[in-house]
């Protein structure tokens, strides 16, 4: 029996332009811009966007068939309606009449919708048909991680929570609710009481050589204005290093990462570099002994300690910067710094692959999530919805019948 695969039309809405620019790129914006270039190519998708600091891509207006870029509100007053998330100044400067116009008529031209971003999940209320929703981070969730490493202003941080809360609790019964993690999906389920599915993300297998390098380096990677990345960059140079120097005096912390705050720029000194919006984390790996990531807080998968992986850089870790990964022979994961500071020396003094070695052997990385797989999934979602919403129509014509 031959079986036939229907194209589909989808409505892909995102709070950001999708991109994957080093310094204004995100792990938000990164996700629908992997997604859409590795959907299968019968998925015929349609762009509703926002525009912003960058610009559609080449790759992606390339992809579409047709894209929408709107412009958000730039009304100074709605700030004094921002707590965050799906209640605050992102989703005001969004929630313009052409912006719930034009999801009203497109997702009526389309099979589905999958709407991506907290800040982008109000137009769920005015779209039509089966619909999906995905948020890297449940806002709830995170709302109540910056509620608790808050150091000033908890009661604003936990109205915040609060609202974003009470926003999620209005998302439409018919969406399909998608997030990263699986403890994340697991704990907003039981916040929601409805289905919610993980869909971890991909991640490229690194190929370039090893660079040469006269000192040994230790390396963390990540977004240097994102609170618990301040928080570990911190660790790692005040903490981490100075107990790592009395091993190994030359050793060199390389700290790397986009838009890094004034906090994380101080870290800098003769031996820790600060390397701010880098082009390509695969080459900061590449020039590294090990990658280090002492996180004590965060939600979500990291998509650094995955992506050292993948570039065969061995890893030392602790319990949250590991949260939800599976085991893996470059991966270390200890909880006390003492612990992890011995792992880190024996790293450092460990024999040195020779210069021109490839990064990301498989040999060396071991299995990777690709972004394949990872499009696959978020199209098995949308498929899903599509199917029980004809599942939905025949029932009610079944019972208009009767």
């Amino acid at each position: 029996m031959i079986q036939y695969t229907l194209a589909m039309k989808l409505l892909y809405v995102t709070e950001s332009v999708p991109n994957r620019d080093p310094q204004l790129g995100d792990g938000s914006s990164m996700i629908p811009y992997e997604v859409i270039l590795h959907l299968p190519a019968d998925v015929a998708v349609t762009l509703l966007t926002f525009s912003g600091p960058v610009p559609v891509p080449a790759e992606i207006r390339a992809r579409c068939e047709t894209v929408h870029e709107l412009a958000p509100r730039a009304d100074p007053a709605a700030f004094v309606l921002s707590f965050g998330g799906l209640a605050g100044l992102g989703k005001q400067r969004r929630s313009t009449p052409s912006a719930r116009a034009a999801a009203a008529t497109l997702s009526g031209r389309n099979d589905a919708t999958l709407i991506h971003g907290p800040h982008a999940l109000f137009l769920s209320h005015f779209a039509a048909g089966p619909l999906v929703l995905q948020t890297v981070d449940p806002w709830s969730i995170r709302a109540a991680m910056d509620t608790a490493i808050a150091r000033s202003l908890r009661p604003a941080y936990r109205l915040r929570e609060l609202l974003a809360g009470r926003a999620e609790r209005s998302l439409p019964a018919r969406a399909r609710l998608l997030t990263v993690g699986a403890q994340d999906a697991a704990a907003w389920s039981a916040k929601l009481g409805r289905a919610v599915q993980s869909v971890p993300n991909g991640t490229t297998v690194a190929t370039g050589p090893r660079r040469d390098r006269t000192s040994p380096v230790v390396c963390f990677a990540g977004s240097l204005n994102y609170a618990p990345n301040v928080d570990s960059a911190t660790v790692l140079a005040t903490s981490i290093a100075p107990l790592v120097w009395r091993e190994v005096p030359e050793a060199r912390f390389v700290i790397a990462g986009r838009q890094p705050t004034a906090a994380v720029q101080a870290l800098a000194g003769p031996k820790v570099e600060i390397l701010a919006n880098v082009p390509s984390l695969p080459d900061i790996f590449q020039g590294a002994d090990v990658a280090v990531f002492p996180d004590e807080h965060g939600v979500g998968i990291r998509n650094s300690v995955l992506e050292a992986l993948a570039a065969g850089l061995p890893v030392v870790a602790s319990p949250v910067a590991a949260r939800e990964l599976p085991p893996h022979p470059l991966l270390t994961v200890e909880a006390g710094r003492d612990a992890m500071v011995r792992k880190i020396v024996e790293h450092l003094r460990a024999p040195r692959p020779p210069h021109g070695t490839p990064g990301g052997a498989a040999d060396q990385a071991g299995t990777v999530r690709s972004w394949d797989t990872v499009a696959g999934e978020y199209l098995a979602e949308v498929r899903a919805a599509v199917a029980a919403s004809s599942a939905a129509g025949d029932l009610s014509g079944t019972a208009r019948q009767l």
